[in-house]
């Protein structure tokens, strides 16, 4: 790994983007008062406007990516608005797993406990994913042994009359739950 910036090294970073204040300030004017806010501690330090437009951007480049995962849960919730719960837990389990593996992705992580965070946050969200897999078999299977159950008490009703019998089987078997 390369050397830290003056803006890491010195905890200046928080500073830079409170000073920016998402874009009403110039990189110049940030610099400029930086260096002052500097000066006046007493420090014998400066800081480049390559340096704050760097720590600028970087900045942007989260928010950015936080808009877009705004954007994609507001999109998967109108997805799945008018499903059933579990589908709604599944898509947003498998948002939160890929959030998490672009942040295991992108973050510069020492082999610490984060890294292990990341991981066992990781695993949750799979046996989560398993669990709402197995119950989806178990409601789909209770929902075919109902149907199932349904046609025969129907047919042994209304033994008279087959036609119907085979009308209204088949609308059991198209049955959908919504």
């Amino acid at each position: 790994m390369g050397q830290k910036s003056k803006a890491d090294r010195y905890g200046l970073k928080e500073i830079i983007i409170k000073n920016y204040a998402y874009g009403k300030n110039t990189v110049a004017f940030v610099t400029e008062q930086l260096n002052e806010e500097l000066k006046q501690k007493g420090l014998i330090l400066t800081v480049s406007r390559e340096a704050v437009r760097r720590v600028v951007r970087s900045h942007e480049e989260q928010v950015s990516e936080i808009r877009k995962n705004i954007e994609a849960s507001k999109a998967i919730a109108e997805i799945f608005r008018d499903h059933p719960g579990t589908e709604m837990a599944e898509g947003t389990i498998a948002l939160l797993a890929g959030m998490i593996g672009e942040s295991a992705r992108n973050t510069e992580v020492a082999p610490d406990a984060s890294m292990s965070d990341l991981i066992n946050d990781l695993t949750k969200l799979h046996n989560l994913q398993l669990k709402f897999s197995q119950y989806r078999t178990k409601a789909t299977d209770a929902l075919n042994k109902a149907k199932e159950k349904i046609k025969a008490e129907l047919q042994q009703s209304i033994q008279n009359d087959p036609e119907l019998i085979e009308r209204l089987c088949k609308i059991v078997d198209e049955a959908k739950v919504k």
